[in-house]
């Protein structure tokens, strides 16, 4: 019988930032564990680990010194009780000027990003493949498993980046646009199989199908039938769900936490091997996502639970429950620990969020924050999700995003990335392959405006149970400022972001009511004065919190911060000085 996900001993698994081998401190690694997690992910490459003996000339250096290092930390990690899990995306493409292809040109795959694919058709790259895995994993002991990636994440074999589904062409590489992508992908795993086989202390093996929704249709039933022998599945939870927005069903082509899940594709594939008895595991986010990460967690509670009691139906076994960003120790940690202790008890909701309001917080009366973790999950759930708008809209920073009358008609920039912010939105506006959702700018505005306006009734009554009292622990009391801290700049952040969205917009109808063209200096119309004036006000609040809570505004995935008190300053000072006079390129 396959253990749930709640077991002592499942697989939860977690990461600390950065990721590498050396974050992970004593100190880090007993957070982890004290938290209720059971393993840590490092991110690994196999040409940084490997020692071919099929292709040398692609070994890299200090390969033996980054094995060991691993190996050291798979000891120290089992010292805290945590398993280490190394997740790959392999065989990664070769640089098109590396001198390997002077020598191997008929092993050219597909082309992409400035590489080639080493074409896994081909018998040499099949030893190759087998080879550089054998001689990382041989001399590895203890390991708790890998995490598989074989569809979209980098270039590796020729169909990784062919959504033909969406429409994209089959692979230009003549040996594999006539296979089925699903025999790729099972030659590759079936690769770490066979290796794991030989091995003296066995590990998982987790194929996540991020992405085989490229090939074929939920639930990617020609990969999933064949998986080889004592593979495991991770599955992402909310993929393939769809969530009502502004009367409309949109569908959920990422993490989110504006949806509880599961999604179809989680769902339809759990029934699909349920018979076989195969073990499925789930990967979430609990702290945050792409939705918004600014901030270090959502404090949705309520959708946290539903997640929760819906993997416990499911029998899921186990979870990748973070990415590269949201691996803080918060509240919403605390009530995933506290939802495994008893599973049974905690399935009824109102149970569950009393008792986290107790032990977490202190309080003695439950009511008023119960009732707001319920308010923030209602109105998160208004999200207005698109892909194109969570990579690429201005959730992230907007508190620090200058509204200004010259127009440079340049792109927002990445969510996720250190962009410098640009003032056209078009690109969060887009359909895109993963979710082929279109949002006009209208239902953006929208559903942002229903989850300001949600937060912002909710808000007062949680600051006040929040607030400091007597009697109660130093970490009690820690804790109800961090959470009160991050609930009250939410409120900030999502008015933050509706202004933004209004003065695009209504810098659009001056474009087109002046006949403007980008770059230009837009006449002072009343309706963007006002917007400017209104955030100004709105962010001169976020400075009290930025400055006591430097939590505030750092991207975990970007290493830097998105929005910060001198941040804010500068946009304040800028802004006001545009208002007073005429305007002045910086």
């Amino acid at each position: 019988m396959i253990q749930s996900w709640t077991h002592p001993d499942s697989p939860r698994i977690w990461r600390s930032v950065p990721g590498t081998v050396e974050s992970y401190t004593d100190e880090a690694l007993a957070d982890i564990a004290a938290e209720g997690f059971t393993g840590v992910w490092v991110f690994c490459l196999l040409r940084d680990l490997m020692d071919s003996r099929v292709f040398p000339e692609l070994n890299r250096p200090g390969a033996s010194e980054r094995k060991a290092a691993i190996q050291t930390l798979i000891e120290r990690a089992a010292r805290h009780g945590l398993a280490l899990y190394l997740y790959f995306n392999d065989p990664v493409g070769v640089d098109i000027d590396d001198p390997f292809w002077a020598t191997q040109p008929a092993l050219k795959g597909v082309e992409k990003w400035h590489k080639y694919a080493l074409c896994t058709s081909t018998p040499e790259v099949q030893s190759f493949f087998r080879d550089a895995v054998a001689s990382v994993m041989n001399p590895l002991r203890g390991l708790g498993g890998v995490i598989l990636i074989t569809a979209c994440e980098d270039l590796t074999h020729c169909w990784s980046k062919s959504p033909v589904r969406a429409g994209a062409p089959p692979p230009t590489c003549p040996r594999c646009r006539t296979r089925e992508p699903a025999d790729l992908i099972l030659e590759i795993l079936q690769t770490w199989a066979d290796v794991r086989a030989a091995h003296p202390t066995p590990y998982r093996i987790l194929a996540w199908n991020w992405e085989w929704s490229y090939y074929y249709p939920d639930p990617q039933t020609p990969i999933i039938a064949r998986l080889p022998a004592g593979v495991e599945l991770l599955l992402g939870f909310e993929m393939g769900g769809e969530k009502e927005c502004q009367g409309r069903m949109l569908p959920v082509g990422e993490y989110s936490l504006s949806f509880a899940g599961p999604g179809r594709q989680f769902v339809l594939t759990r029934e699909a091997v349920r018979a076989t008895g195969l073990a499925v595991h789930a990967k979430i986010e609990i702290n945050n996502t792409h939705e918004l990460c600014s901030v270090p967690n959502l404090p949705v509670l309520a959708t946290l639970h539903a997640r929760f009691a819906a993997m416990t139906a499911l029998d899921t076994a186990g979870f990748l429950g973070c990415w590269t960003m949201g691996t803080r120790r918060t509240l919403n940690t605390a009530a995933m620990r506290l939802f495994m202790r008893d599973p049974t008890a905690f399935a009824d909701e109102q149970v569950f969020l009393d008792t986290l309001a107790r032990e977490y917080l202190g309080l003695r009366e439950t009511t008023q924050v119960i009732q707001s973790w319920r308010d923030f999950s209602a109105a998160f759930n208004h999200y207005p999700f698109s892909v194109a708008l969570l990579y690429h809209g201005p959730h992230n920073d907007a508190p620090a995003r200058r509204l200004s009358l010259h127009y440079e008609g340049r792109p927002t920039g990445r969510s996720w990335q250190a962009d410098e912010p640009g003032d056209d939105l078009a690109p969060t506006l887009i359909a895109s392959h993963s979710d082929r959702s279109h949002l006009t700018l209208d239902e953006v505005i929208a559903g942002f405006t229903r989850i300001r306006d949600g937060w912002e009734s909710a808000l007062p009554a949680y600051a006040t149970a929040l607030a400091p009292a007597e009697g109660i622990g130093e970490e009690q009391r820690r804790h109800r400022a961090e959470e009160r801290s991050v609930a009250c700049m939410l409120a900030i952040q999502f008015r933050s972001i509706v202004n933004v969205f209004c003065f695009y917009r209504e810098t659009q109808r001056v474009l087109r009511e002046q006949g403007l063209v980008a770059p230009c200096t837009l006449p002072r119309d009343p309706a963007l004065l006002a917007l400017m004036h209104a955030e100004i006000a709105n962010v001169r609040r976020a400075l009290p919190l930025v400055d006591a809570d430097p939590r505030l505004g750092y991207h975990q995935d970007v290493g830097g911060y998105k929005y910060s008190g001198i941040l804010i300053r500068a946009k304040i000072t800028a802004m006001t000085a545009e208002l007073q006079g005429p305007y002045k390129k910086p």
